[in-house]
């Protein structure tokens, strides 16, 4: 049984089977790296001055109406912040299905359908912004900027670097993402990292225009695929300060996917609390 096969039987598994949530569900991809290909992973040099970011997943859907003003809320905390904040959009939920023309397009992925299973009643729009509070908590958006405040006040534990390396010849994009502990912790902790493409002109719905369609609306930071599975690869287990690590991964790119359009997000989770300790966004180098 392929990859492919063994992820549609997850998301077949999360729409019928009625599960609020999975502790260890199976969304695989074969995306190791292929050093014997493209040689050894680069060297990374230590950051100077490492920040704590703040990963912010939304869960929103081209037939959401009422999506459109929480869209444009956190693009102006991006633009505020700039790469402190992580941005994640995530086609999910009913409001995210195929429907008639013009809103036929299939933004969802087996990823987004897991991680929209964890949320504990979860609507749109409505956002994840570091896990704070596990997996299943969520904001809706007017509490969303005193939120992402409230995390960037926070030291970083852990600093997060990734270098991309897209080989046109064979479509491959090679990703790495240096882990550099900055404390010693005792928990244990995984790295997701998820694939992202921005500049996606597709059809919205938007309930404060008369009529609420908007056929050129630009989507953002739309989630596109897994690079890890989708509930984390494991780093280290009691890490001590200045522990590092490198991770590295060869990714097939789809021919639909505009590598320039494309970027990658990074971020380690603590097992135990499920919270997002830090969290990088990496836009891709042609």
């Amino acid at each position: 049984m392929n990859n492919y096969v063994i992820a549609a039987i997850a998301v077949f598994s999360l729409t019928f089977c009625g599960c609020d949530k999975l502790t260890n569900p199976v969304i695989t991809l074969d995306n190791e790296y292929l050093e014997g290909v493209y040689g050894p992973p680069p060297e990374f040099e230590t950051l100077a001055d490492p920040t704590k970011n703040v990963l912010v997943e939304e869960f929103t859907g081209h037939l959401c109406g009422f999506c459109p003003p929480a869209t444009a809320l956190l693009k102006g905390l991006d633009e505020e912040y700039g790469s402190r904040v992580v941005p994640i959009t995530i086609h999910a939920g009913t409001l995210a299905a195929v429907s008639a023309a013009p809103y036929d397009i299939d933004f969802t992925t087996p990823a987004g359908n897991l991680f929209w299973s964890q949320l504990e009643n979860g609507f749109n729009p409505a956002a994840r912004i570091d896990r704070t509070g596990g997996i299943s908590n969520f904001y809706v958006d007017n509490q969303w900027e005193v939120r992402v405040e409230e995390q960037l006040t926070q030291e970083p534990r852990i600093a997060l670097q990734i270098s991309t390396e897209y080989v046109s010849e064979d479509s491959n994009l090679n990703i790495h993402v240096h882990n550099h502990f900055l404390e010693t912790m005792s928990s244990s902790f995984s790295l997701i990292v998820l694939l992202l493409e921005s500049h996606i002109i597709s059809a919205q719905s938007d309930y404060n225009l008369d009529p609420s369609t908007i056929y050129d609306y630009e989507h953002n930071h739309l989630l596109r695929t897994n690079v890890t599975t989708a509930i984390g690869e494991p780093l280290l287990t009691n890490p001590l300060v200045n522990d590092q690590l490198v991770k590295s991964y060869t990714v097939p790119m789809k021919q639909a996917w505009v590598p320039e359009n494309c970027s990658v997000v990074a971020f380690v989770v603590d097992v135990q609390t499920d919270e997002v300790v830090n969290a990088a966004e990496h836009r891709i180098e042609l």
